[in-house]
Protein backbone atom coordinates (compact mmCIF):
# COMPACT_ATOMS: atom_id res chain seq x y z
CA UNK A 1 0.00 0.00 0.00
CA UNK A 2 1.22 3.47 -0.87
CA UNK A 3 0.62 6.08 1.82
CA UNK A 4 0.31 9.83 1.45
CA UNK A 5 0.65 12.00 4.56
CA UNK A 6 -0.18 15.63 5.12
CA UNK A 7 -0.50 18.16 7.91
CA UNK A 8 1.36 21.26 8.90
CA UNK A 9 1.52 24.75 10.25
CA UNK A 10 3.48 23.61 13.31
CA UNK A 11 5.50 20.54 14.26
CA UNK A 12 2.51 19.63 16.41
CA UNK A 13 0.84 18.42 13.22
CA UNK A 14 3.89 16.86 11.58
CA UNK A 15 5.36 14.75 14.40
CA UNK A 16 2.15 12.75 15.13
CA UNK A 17 1.76 12.08 11.40
CA UNK A 18 5.30 10.72 11.32
CA UNK A 19 4.48 8.52 14.32
CA UNK A 20 1.68 6.89 12.29
CA UNK A 21 4.10 6.39 9.40
CA UNK A 22 6.56 4.67 11.78
CA UNK A 23 3.81 2.42 13.15
CA UNK A 24 2.65 1.32 9.70
CA UNK A 25 6.20 0.83 8.46
CA UNK A 26 7.00 -1.44 11.41
CA UNK A 27 3.91 -3.54 10.74
CA UNK A 28 4.79 -3.89 7.05
CA UNK A 29 1.56 -2.20 5.97
CA UNK A 30 3.12 0.15 3.42
CA UNK A 31 5.42 -0.26 0.45
CA UNK A 32 5.98 3.45 -0.19
CA UNK A 33 5.08 6.82 1.34
CA UNK A 34 5.46 10.55 0.79
CA UNK A 35 4.52 13.77 2.57
CA UNK A 36 2.77 16.95 1.37
CA UNK A 37 3.40 19.89 3.69
CA UNK A 38 4.07 23.59 3.98
CA UNK A 39 7.22 25.48 3.03
CA UNK A 40 8.37 25.61 6.66
CA UNK A 41 11.96 24.36 6.79
CA UNK A 42 11.63 22.81 10.25
CA UNK A 43 8.74 20.70 8.99
CA UNK A 44 10.64 19.71 5.86
CA UNK A 45 13.66 18.68 7.92
CA UNK A 46 11.53 16.60 10.33
CA UNK A 47 9.96 14.71 7.42
CA UNK A 48 13.16 14.31 5.42
CA UNK A 49 14.94 12.89 8.48
CA UNK A 50 12.56 9.91 8.20
CA UNK A 51 13.61 9.29 4.60
CA UNK A 52 10.29 10.43 3.17
CA UNK A 53 9.86 12.39 -0.04
CA UNK A 54 8.60 15.85 0.85
CA UNK A 55 6.48 18.06 -1.38
CA UNK A 56 5.94 21.67 -0.29
CA UNK A 57 2.81 23.43 -1.50
CA UNK A 58 1.54 26.99 -1.27
CA UNK A 59 -1.31 27.41 1.15
CA UNK A 60 -3.13 30.08 3.07
CA UNK A 61 -4.20 30.23 6.69
CA UNK A 62 -7.89 29.78 7.45
CA UNK A 63 -8.97 32.69 9.64
CA UNK A 64 -12.25 33.30 11.44
CA UNK A 65 -11.67 37.05 11.56
CA UNK A 66 -11.36 39.83 8.99
CA UNK A 67 -7.91 40.28 7.52
CA UNK A 68 -6.69 41.54 4.18
CA UNK A 69 -4.60 38.38 4.03
CA UNK A 70 -7.82 36.39 3.64
CA UNK A 71 -8.11 37.70 0.08
CA UNK A 72 -4.59 36.76 -0.98
CA UNK A 73 -4.69 33.45 0.88
CA UNK A 74 -7.66 32.33 -1.23
CA UNK A 75 -5.30 32.28 -4.21
CA UNK A 76 -2.63 30.46 -2.22
CA UNK A 77 -5.14 27.77 -1.25
CA UNK A 78 -6.16 27.46 -4.91
CA UNK A 79 -2.53 27.10 -5.92
CA UNK A 80 -2.02 24.49 -3.20
CA UNK A 81 -5.02 22.53 -4.44
CA UNK A 82 -3.66 22.43 -8.01
CA UNK A 83 -0.22 21.41 -6.72
CA UNK A 84 -1.81 18.68 -4.60
CA UNK A 85 -3.71 17.38 -7.61
CA UNK A 86 -0.52 17.15 -9.66
CA UNK A 87 1.35 15.40 -6.84
CA UNK A 88 -1.47 12.93 -6.21
CA UNK A 89 -1.83 12.13 -9.91
CA UNK A 90 1.91 11.54 -10.14
CA UNK A 91 2.25 9.46 -6.95
CA UNK A 92 -1.10 7.60 -7.08
CA UNK A 93 -1.41 6.80 -3.35
CA UNK A 94 -3.87 4.24 -2.02
CA UNK A 95 -4.73 6.23 1.10
CA UNK A 96 -4.17 9.69 2.59
CA UNK A 97 -3.61 10.30 6.28
CA UNK A 98 -4.13 13.92 7.27
CA UNK A 99 -3.07 15.37 10.62
CA UNK A 100 -4.81 18.70 10.04
CA UNK A 101 -3.55 22.23 9.98
CA UNK A 102 -4.27 24.67 7.19
CA UNK A 103 -1.88 22.99 4.75
CA UNK A 104 -4.02 19.83 4.79
CA UNK A 105 -7.25 21.25 3.33
CA UNK A 106 -6.22 21.46 -0.36
CA UNK A 107 -4.58 18.03 -0.08
CA UNK A 108 -7.74 16.40 1.31
CA UNK A 109 -9.85 18.08 -1.39
CA UNK A 110 -7.51 16.80 -4.10
CA UNK A 111 -7.63 13.28 -2.64
CA UNK A 112 -11.42 13.37 -2.59
CA UNK A 113 -11.60 14.48 -6.21
CA UNK A 114 -9.30 11.61 -7.22
CA UNK A 115 -11.16 9.03 -5.14
CA UNK A 116 -8.31 8.42 -2.70
CA UNK A 117 -9.47 6.97 0.64
CA UNK A 118 -8.83 9.53 3.39
CA UNK A 119 -8.42 9.28 7.17
CA UNK A 120 -7.92 12.43 9.26
CA UNK A 121 -7.00 12.93 12.90
CA UNK A 122 -8.04 15.67 15.32
CA UNK A 123 -5.86 16.00 18.41
CA UNK A 124 -7.85 18.60 20.37
CA UNK A 125 -11.08 18.31 22.32
CA UNK A 126 -12.89 20.40 19.69
CA UNK A 127 -12.32 20.16 15.97
CA UNK A 128 -10.31 22.85 14.21
CA UNK A 129 -11.62 24.68 11.15
CA UNK A 130 -9.30 22.85 8.75
CA UNK A 131 -10.43 19.45 10.03
CA UNK A 132 -14.08 20.52 10.11
CA UNK A 133 -13.82 21.24 6.38
CA UNK A 134 -11.77 18.11 5.69
CA UNK A 135 -14.11 15.85 7.70
CA UNK A 136 -16.82 16.30 5.06
CA UNK A 137 -14.59 14.53 2.55
CA UNK A 138 -12.96 11.94 4.83
CA UNK A 139 -13.83 8.28 5.22
CA UNK A 140 -12.85 8.27 8.91
CA UNK A 141 -12.12 10.95 11.49
CA UNK A 142 -9.92 9.87 14.40
CA UNK A 143 -10.49 11.75 17.66
CA UNK A 144 -7.81 12.40 20.26
CA UNK A 145 -10.38 12.99 23.02
CA UNK A 146 -13.52 10.99 23.72
CA UNK A 147 -15.74 13.92 22.74
CA UNK A 148 -19.47 14.01 21.92
CA UNK A 149 -18.54 13.73 18.23
CA UNK A 150 -17.54 10.09 18.66
CA UNK A 151 -20.01 7.70 17.03
CA UNK A 152 -17.81 4.62 16.56
CA UNK A 153 -18.37 4.70 12.81
CA UNK A 154 -17.04 7.70 10.91
CA UNK A 155 -15.91 9.56 14.03
CA UNK A 156 -13.78 7.14 16.05
CA UNK A 157 -12.12 7.79 19.41
CA UNK A 158 -8.53 6.61 19.03
CA UNK A 159 -6.58 8.84 21.40
CA UNK A 160 -3.48 10.79 20.42
CA UNK A 161 -0.31 9.01 19.29
CA UNK A 162 2.72 9.67 21.44
CA UNK A 163 6.33 9.85 20.28
CA UNK A 164 8.47 6.76 20.72
CA UNK A 165 11.06 8.51 22.90
CA UNK A 166 8.30 9.43 25.36
CA UNK A 167 7.03 5.84 25.38
CA UNK A 168 10.57 4.58 26.02
CA UNK A 169 11.01 7.10 28.85
CA UNK A 170 7.81 5.79 30.46
CA UNK A 171 9.43 2.36 30.81
CA UNK A 172 12.64 3.70 32.33
CA UNK A 173 13.08 3.09 36.05
CA UNK A 174 13.95 6.72 36.80
CA UNK A 175 13.12 8.40 40.08
CA UNK A 176 11.47 11.82 40.19
CA UNK A 177 13.62 14.74 41.24
CA UNK A 178 11.58 16.45 43.94
CA UNK A 179 13.23 19.81 43.16
CA UNK A 180 12.91 19.78 39.35
CA UNK A 181 10.35 21.89 37.45
CA UNK A 182 10.25 21.44 33.67
CA UNK A 183 8.80 24.42 31.79
CA UNK A 184 7.83 23.88 28.15
CA UNK A 185 6.01 26.16 25.75
CA UNK A 186 5.78 24.02 22.62
CA UNK A 187 8.29 23.99 19.78
CA UNK A 188 8.01 27.76 19.36
CA UNK A 189 8.06 28.75 23.02
CA UNK A 190 5.34 30.68 24.84
CA UNK A 191 5.71 34.36 25.72
CA UNK A 192 3.17 34.27 28.56
CA UNK A 193 4.88 31.34 30.26
CA UNK A 194 8.30 32.91 29.71
CA UNK A 195 7.12 36.11 31.37
CA UNK A 196 5.71 34.21 34.36
CA UNK A 197 8.99 32.36 34.86
CA UNK A 198 11.19 35.44 34.42
CA UNK A 199 9.19 37.58 36.84
CA UNK A 200 9.25 34.87 39.52
CA UNK A 201 12.70 33.46 38.88
CA UNK A 202 14.24 34.36 42.23
CA UNK A 203 11.29 33.08 44.25
CA UNK A 204 11.26 29.77 42.38
CA UNK A 205 15.00 29.17 42.09
CA UNK A 206 15.55 29.78 45.79
CA UNK A 207 13.69 26.50 46.39
CA UNK A 208 13.64 24.55 43.14
CA UNK A 209 15.61 23.79 40.00
CA UNK A 210 14.08 24.89 36.69
CA UNK A 211 14.76 23.64 33.16
CA UNK A 212 13.00 25.98 30.73
CA UNK A 213 12.33 25.57 27.00
CA UNK A 214 11.75 29.20 26.08
CA UNK A 215 11.74 29.30 22.25
CA UNK A 216 13.61 31.75 20.04
CA UNK A 217 12.27 34.83 21.86
CA UNK A 218 13.58 33.99 25.33
CA UNK A 219 15.69 36.36 27.39
CA UNK A 220 19.03 34.56 27.36
CA UNK A 221 20.68 37.26 29.47
CA UNK A 222 19.05 35.83 32.61
CA UNK A 223 21.24 33.69 34.84
CA UNK A 224 20.72 31.72 38.05
CA UNK A 225 22.55 28.73 39.50
CA UNK A 226 19.32 26.70 39.64
CA UNK A 227 18.02 27.81 36.24
CA UNK A 228 18.75 26.33 32.81
CA UNK A 229 17.24 27.95 29.71
CA UNK A 230 17.08 26.43 26.22
CA UNK A 231 15.60 27.62 22.94
CA UNK A 232 14.55 24.07 22.09
CA UNK A 233 14.83 20.75 23.89
CA UNK A 234 15.44 17.81 21.57
CA UNK A 235 16.13 14.17 22.51
CA UNK A 236 16.77 15.11 26.14
CA UNK A 237 13.17 16.30 26.65
CA UNK A 238 11.70 12.86 27.28
CA UNK A 239 13.95 12.00 30.23
CA UNK A 240 13.72 15.52 31.64
CA UNK A 241 9.95 15.17 31.70
CA UNK A 242 10.25 11.73 33.27
CA UNK A 243 12.43 13.16 36.07
CA UNK A 244 10.42 16.34 36.69
CA UNK A 245 8.27 16.70 39.78
CA UNK A 246 6.02 19.18 37.96
CA UNK A 247 5.63 20.18 34.30
CA UNK A 248 4.49 23.70 33.39
CA UNK A 249 3.05 23.74 29.91
CA UNK A 250 0.62 25.15 27.40
CA UNK A 251 -2.40 22.91 26.80
CA UNK A 252 -1.68 21.70 23.29
CA UNK A 253 -2.88 18.14 22.75
CA UNK A 254 0.56 16.65 22.07
CA UNK A 255 2.11 18.10 25.23
CA UNK A 256 -0.86 16.93 27.31
CA UNK A 257 -0.55 13.44 25.88
CA UNK A 258 3.13 13.27 26.83
CA UNK A 259 2.32 14.52 30.33
CA UNK A 260 -0.33 11.80 30.66
CA UNK A 261 1.96 9.08 29.30
CA UNK A 262 4.61 9.91 31.90
CA UNK A 263 2.10 10.34 34.77
CA UNK A 264 3.15 13.91 35.52
CA UNK A 265 1.53 16.49 37.75
CA UNK A 266 1.24 19.65 35.68
CA UNK A 267 0.34 23.31 35.80
CA UNK A 268 -1.29 24.32 32.51
CA UNK A 269 -1.25 27.85 31.12
CA UNK A 270 -3.50 27.53 28.04
CA UNK A 271 -3.17 29.91 25.13
CA UNK A 272 -6.35 31.91 25.52
CA UNK A 273 -6.00 33.85 22.27
CA UNK A 274 -6.04 30.69 20.12
CA UNK A 275 -8.54 31.06 17.31
CA UNK A 276 -11.17 28.71 18.68
CA UNK A 277 -10.05 28.39 22.30
CA UNK A 278 -8.89 24.83 21.74
CA UNK A 279 -6.23 24.95 24.47
CA UNK A 280 -8.71 26.34 26.98
CA UNK A 281 -11.05 23.42 26.23
CA UNK A 282 -8.22 20.90 26.46
CA UNK A 283 -7.14 22.34 29.81
CA UNK A 284 -10.70 22.41 31.11
CA UNK A 285 -11.11 18.72 30.26
CA UNK A 286 -7.85 17.80 32.02
CA UNK A 287 -8.80 19.82 35.09
CA UNK A 288 -12.26 18.23 35.23
CA UNK A 289 -10.61 14.79 35.32
CA UNK A 290 -8.27 15.83 38.12
CA UNK A 291 -5.42 15.22 35.67
CA UNK A 292 -3.93 18.74 35.74
CA UNK A 293 -4.02 22.08 37.51
CA UNK A 294 -4.87 25.17 35.44
CA UNK A 295 -3.55 28.67 36.10
CA UNK A 296 -6.64 30.86 35.92
CA UNK A 297 -6.56 34.62 35.51
CA UNK A 298 -5.49 36.40 38.69
CA UNK A 299 -4.08 33.30 40.39
CA UNK A 300 -0.60 33.25 41.89
CA UNK A 301 1.86 31.35 39.71
CA UNK A 302 4.42 30.60 42.44
CA UNK A 303 1.76 29.52 44.92
CA UNK A 304 0.21 27.02 42.51
CA UNK A 305 3.56 25.53 41.51
CA UNK A 306 4.68 25.30 45.14
CA UNK A 307 1.53 23.41 46.08
CA UNK A 308 2.15 20.80 43.37
CA UNK A 309 5.85 20.59 44.20
CA UNK A 310 5.50 20.25 47.96
CA UNK A 311 2.31 18.20 48.39
CA UNK A 312 3.53 14.72 47.45
CA UNK A 313 0.11 13.13 47.94
CA UNK A 314 -1.56 15.62 45.57
CA UNK A 315 1.34 15.32 43.12
CA UNK A 316 1.00 11.53 42.97
CA UNK A 317 -2.80 11.62 42.75
CA UNK A 318 -2.68 14.04 39.80
CA UNK A 319 -0.06 11.90 38.06
CA UNK A 320 -2.29 8.83 38.39
CA UNK A 321 -5.31 10.72 37.05
CA UNK A 322 -3.23 11.98 34.13
CA UNK A 323 -2.10 8.47 33.24
CA UNK A 324 -5.72 7.30 33.16
CA UNK A 325 -6.26 9.63 30.18
CA UNK A 326 -3.41 8.07 28.21
CA UNK A 327 -4.27 5.67 25.37
CA UNK A 328 -1.10 3.58 24.89
CA UNK A 329 -2.21 1.96 21.62
CA UNK A 330 -3.47 5.15 19.93
CA UNK A 331 -0.97 4.86 17.07
CA UNK A 332 -2.06 1.26 16.46
CA UNK A 333 -5.76 2.20 16.52
CA UNK A 334 -5.19 4.95 13.95
CA UNK A 335 -2.98 2.75 11.79
CA UNK A 336 -5.66 0.06 11.58
CA UNK A 337 -8.14 2.60 10.23
CA UNK A 338 -5.60 3.94 7.74
CA UNK A 339 -4.90 0.35 6.67
CA UNK A 340 -8.62 -0.20 6.05
CA UNK A 341 -9.07 -2.77 8.81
Amino acid sequence: MKLALTGGGTLGHVLPALRIYEEMLEKGCITDAFYIGSKNERERNAVSSQGLRFYAISTGKLRRYFSLKNFTDVFRIGSGFLSSLRIMMKEKPDVLFSKGGYVSVPVVLAAHLLGVRTVIHESDFSMGLANRIASRFADHVCLGFDSPLSDGKKFVFTGNPVRKDIQLAEKENTEKDSRLILVIGGSQGAEEINSLVYSNLEALCSRYEIVHQCGAHGDFSLRHENYSQHEFLGPELAMLMKRAQVVVSRAGANSLNEICCLSKASLLVPLRTASRGDQVENARFMESCGAACVLHEGEDFVEKISHLMDDEEENSRMGRCAHEQYIPDAAARISRLVNGE
